[in-house]
């Protein structure tokens, strides 16, 4: 009889001293992933102003959609497609220049707490749809793009953010059907970034 108390009291010990220990694992394993973190993704919509180089192009509206992967905390690969809308004036006739730009960036941010400041840059390829005169045509051309913006945190996994990036089209020139137009460009957009 005494061993087996013996042994239900060691089994008693034993459990009280376990279960402390288990609950400090489960609160350790719930403690919130850092955001960004490494292998975190996130999705983003901006819209802004497309202000261009050429003096015979309006500014116009730019809308931007970027998918985002981290390869650390501070570090993430960015791919954006993005889409400005500019009037042609000062010309005997009018229309609209269309680029439409596919863009790869490597961004670094810095922890700032709420506000996360970053820069970026990177490559693309540039598609420009002209209607001129009721006349349409494309051209296509390689570039790249470089600037920066900050995140506001509103929540751990949603931002908002403003951002300015300047479009370096090499060549710096594309040809309508009725005109040729610098196609360089820069872009001032704010959006939501969310987090998963």
């Amino acid at each position: 009889m005494r061993s087996i108390v013996t042994v239900f009291g060691v089994l008693l010990l034993s459990a009280a001293i376990a279960q402390p220990a288990s609950a400090q694992q489960r609160r350790r394993a719930a403690a919130p992933r850092r955001v960004p973190d490494t292998g975190m993704n996130a999705a983003g919509v901006q819209i802004g102003a497309a202000l261009p180089n050429d003096i015979a192009l309006e500014n116009g509206i730019d809308l931007t959609g970027t998918l985002e992967h981290y390869l650390s905390p501070r570090t993430s690969v960015r791919a954006a497609v993005s889409g400005a809308w500019l009037d042609i004036f000062g010309h005997s006739f009018t229309g609209t220049v269309k680029p439409v730009a596919v863009n790869g960036n490597l961004d670094y941010n810095w922890e700032g707490g709420a506000w996360h400041p970053y820069v970026t840059g990177g490559i693309g390829w540039y598609h420009y749809r002209f209607n001129e005169n009721a006349l349409d045509s494309a051209a296509n051309k390689f570039g790249i793009d470089f600037g920066g913006g900050a995140e506001y945190f509103l929540t751990r996994h949603d931002t908002f953010l403003g951002e300015l990036l300047v479009h370096v089209v090499p060549g710096d020139d594309v040809i309508g059907s009725l005109a040729t137009y610098q196609s360089s460009y820069w872009t001032l957009s704010g959006g939501y970034k969310k987090y998963f």
